[in-house]
């Protein structure tokens, strides 16, 4: 591990950065630096510190000890605002793009010429600056594209684009892959490549650290709000990176195999959806952990979709031999089939709701009292084992679901799958953006459920996942299933290798 050079040029330096909420500090001490034309991924589990630190950089809180120094200069951020004037910008990974307005009026934000009639806009003028900005970075956008109908890499695009306007020269990213598929990773690696050859300094904050050496120059790892170390990415590995952030090695993080496949729970035949998968069929054990894998559009997400009822598909799916004829995610949890969805914030959370009300929404008829009232005992007794049996953290329950981390969100949509008491259990890229800690927990879960007798399908992007946890491996490629590995023979290279098979390079 190397140490930090505090004599190596840099455009910004964070210096002994304090940060305390309630007296407990979030920050303690913490040296940060980034130069021109790098890219410095910043890592760490959740509640490390990352998010606090940039939130400092970028002027929200300012009740902190220490020192930044930018372009040379001491200085105090106070506000977003002025951050924004000085060259710092966040894109976090909940964007700030407006999406009923168009490309070039997100780019031109707050840059608006006013045309020759009074409150009007120099449409003109704005069309031509954001196609000029656009150019100079070679994004590939329309600039009178609509931006709710663009993909989230794309708007991410157009994020960078209008921060680039402002003569932004610290890029921070937070999270941006945590939602993309492979080829939108590619194209944003190209993107940030192209701003470190503009100069910029880039800060990149990530869970998944595979993704690190193809980007980043060095790494810094929080731990309870400490520096760790900062590394030069070449000369650590990824399992190096995992102990500095856990404390821990890496072959901690996935449980010994354990579970013991019986009788065949669910039978799926010939399930299909014209123009996203074809002719599914396999059969799912008690006890068994089936994998799914497939690069992201290979039809995974959508036929866990219909096994439950999500979306309409032709062929049969069997529940302890009987045919489910009309299937809905409501029936299927009712017989014992859940998903744990892909997209937490719009399949799975229920936003302005308390931890409480989200993680018994499943189960509202049980908890009702006399006359269909719902009992705010009972309410809360099925929280408080939920919370604890998750380690939800903090351990409130009417703390609103989306004052918690990603990681604790995921535990409560998972805490909530598990009050139904499932047979079968679908997990749509479970720890997708959720820190390396709490992935560990939720291996450990799930390994226990299927231990317990429950039959698991698991889906990830994360095909180490796959070969780890899974007893049995279904390769999906261009909507069919292409090929079936035994899980103890797999490893992440070999399903990378069966899921590419016979696609163009």
């Amino acid at each position: 591990m190397s140490v930090q050079d505090n004599t190596s040029p840099c455009i910004l330096r964070m210096t002994r950065i304090t940060k305390r909420f309630s007296g407990v500090p979030a920050l303690d001490s913490v040296d940060f630096e980034v130069r021109p034309g790098e890219v410095h991924a910043l890592i760490g589990e959740n509640g490390a510190g990352k998010s606090t630190l940039m939130n400092v950089l970028a002027g929200r809180f300012t009740d902190y000890e220490g020192s930044i120094t930018f372009r040379g200069r001491d200085t105090r951020i106070t506000n977003p605002r002025q951050a924004l004037a000085m060259g710092i910008a966040v894109i976090y990974q909940d964007l700030s793009v407006l999406p009923n307005m168009t490309v070039a009026e997100n780019i031109m934000l707050h840059e608006e010429r006013p045309g020759r009639l009074p409150w009007s806009i120099d449409r003109a003028a704005l069309q031509a600056e954001a196609e000029r900005t656009l150019a100079q970075l070679r994004f590939d956008l329309r600039p009178d594209e609509q931006v709710g109908r663009l993909s989230h890499a794309r708007q991410v695009l157009v994020e960078v684009a209008r921060a680039i306007r402002r003569d932004v020269q610290v890029l921070v990213f937070d999270e941006p892959t945590a939602s993309l598929g492979s080829q939108d990773v590619q194209n944003l690696f190209e993107t940030i490549r192209g701003l470190k050859e503009r100069g910029l300094a880039v800060v990149y904050i990530s869970h998944r650290l595979g993704e690190l050496p193809r980007i980043a120059d060095r790494v810094t790892v929080l731990r309870d709000g400490k520096v760790v170390g900062t590394c030069s990415m070449p000369d650590v590995k990824v399992s190096d990176l995992t102990r500095m952030m856990l404390g821990r090695d890496l072959a901690e993080i996935f449980p010994e195999r354990r579970s013991k496949p019986g009788r065949i729970v669910l039978s799926v035949r010939s399930l299909t959806r014209p123009g996203a998968f074809h002719d599914i069929t396999f059969d799912l054990r008690e006890g068994e952990i089936l994998g799914l894998a497939g690069l992201v559009g290979s039809g995974r997400t959508e036929i866990a979709r219909a096994i439950v009822g999500a979306d309409a598909a032709l062929g049969t799916v069997e529940l302890d031999g009987r045919l489910l004829l009309r299937r809905s995610p409501a029936v299927c949890q009712r017989l014992g089939i859940c998903l744990v969805p892909e997209d937490r914030k719009r399949d799975g959370n229920i936003t302005s709701r308390t931890v409480a009300e989200n993680v018994n929404a499943g189960i509202l008829s049980r908890l009702s009292g006399f006359a269909g009232y719902l009992a705010p005992g009972r309410l809360r007794e099925s929280a408080a084992a939920t919370i604890e049996r998750m380690r939800i953290d903090p351990p409130n329950p009417w703390m609103e679901i989306q004052s918690l981390s990603g990681g604790n969100q995921q535990k409560v949509i998972v805490g909530r799958t598990l009050a139904a008491d499932p047979k079968v259990i679908l997990f749509d890229e479970p720890t997708q953006g959720i820190d390396v800690g709490t992935k560990a927990q939720m291996y450990r879960l799930i390994a226990d459920l299927a231990a317990a007798g429950r039959a698991i399908i698991l889906i990830s992007s994360e095909l180490i996942e796959v070969a780890k946890l899974a007893d049995r491996i279904l390769v999906v490629r261009d909507g069919r299933i292409t090929g079936e590995m035994n899980g103890a023979d797999a490893d992440e290279d070999s399903l990378f290798a069966a899921c590419c098979a016979g696609r163009p390079d």
